[in-house]
């Protein structure tokens, strides 16, 4: 988190964001108890009241949970996505028992910039249309997607509420595209005013930028997306085999060629 003067802050906040970063740094790990109110109280010289306080916000915010007769103990636990896995935000969150939801920031069909042209093979009038959506996992805001996509492929969609539709679900639904592999990368990056206005952190918090480009099963570039991820609350796994010179290891179960990288949908 980014330094910030303290003096302007209210004491239960301070004390809140000292915890809070001791969770999400490792020094209580999930199921950890954590120094009870009177330890508080001694370790930070305030009221009852203003540890209370700053007790309630972590509660409220899903970090710790209270145990009648034996204390209060962490409970926060990032979300994970099998980076080698492509699926839509609203799959992940199903998988963690949460309430996707969105909140459409900009939608706009124009011609594609020179960059996004080359990224997915358009022409000089190719028109992309660019999707920007704010993504909430119970309604705590958790990703900001920047997406482009194929005008021609993706204008059928655009008839549906885009707030309340998944897009690969519709995908599956509705038309006859089917997604097939993707092209994707990751990098630290520090939030900006506007990162840090939507998603409810300081500026200068560490996110995941994730750049990805994905295809159809027969191979069309269908979607450039840039999206940023808390790193505060989600993260990304990789599953590897041990490198095979001679012939291309294969894991079934997520679809995953070794030595090239390639992230395919899995079959079923």
């Amino acid at each position: 988190m980014a330094p910030f003067n303290k003096n302007f802050m209210p004491k239960f906040y301070q004390i809140f964001e000292d915890l809070y970063k001791d969770i999400r740094e490792g020094h209580y790990q999930e199921g950890d108890r954590i120094p009870s109110e009177s330890e508080l109280i001694q370790k930070y010289q305030v009221s009852r009241g203003t540890i209370r306080e700053a007790l309630k916000m972590l509660l409220h915010q899903g970090f710790i949970i209270r145990e009648k007769g034996k204390g209060t103990f962490v409970t926060y636990k990032k979300i994970e996505q099998d980076a080698m896995r492509l699926m839509g935000f609203t799959e992940l969150m199903n998988m963690h028992n949460k309430k996707a939801s969105a909140r459409i920031l900009e939608i706009k069909t124009k011609k594609a910039s020179k960059r996004i042209r080359k990224l997915m093979g358009l022409s000089e009038t190719g028109l992309i249309t660019k999707i920007q959506r704010l993504r909430f996992g119970n309604d705590e805001p958790l990703i900001i997607e920047r997406s482009y996509f194929v005008y021609e492929l993706f204008k059928i969609f655009l008839k549906f509420d885009l707030e309340k539709e998944s897009i690969y679900s519709l995908m599956y639904r509705e038309t006859n595209l089917r997604l097939g592999s993707a092209q994707q990368s990751f990098e630290a990056v520090l939030a900006g005013p506007e990162e840090s206005k939507l998603l409810n952190i300081q500026p200068g918090s560490p996110l995941l930028l994730m750049k990805r480009l994905i295809f159809t099963n027969e191979g069309k570039p269908f979607q450039y997306s840039e999206d940023m991820y808390r790193s505060d609350k989600l993260k990304f796994t990789v599953k590897t085999l041990m490198y095979d010179e001679t012939h291309s290891r294969f894991d079934t179960s997520i679809g995953l060629v070794i030595n090239d990288l390639k992230t395919n949908v899995p079959t079923t």
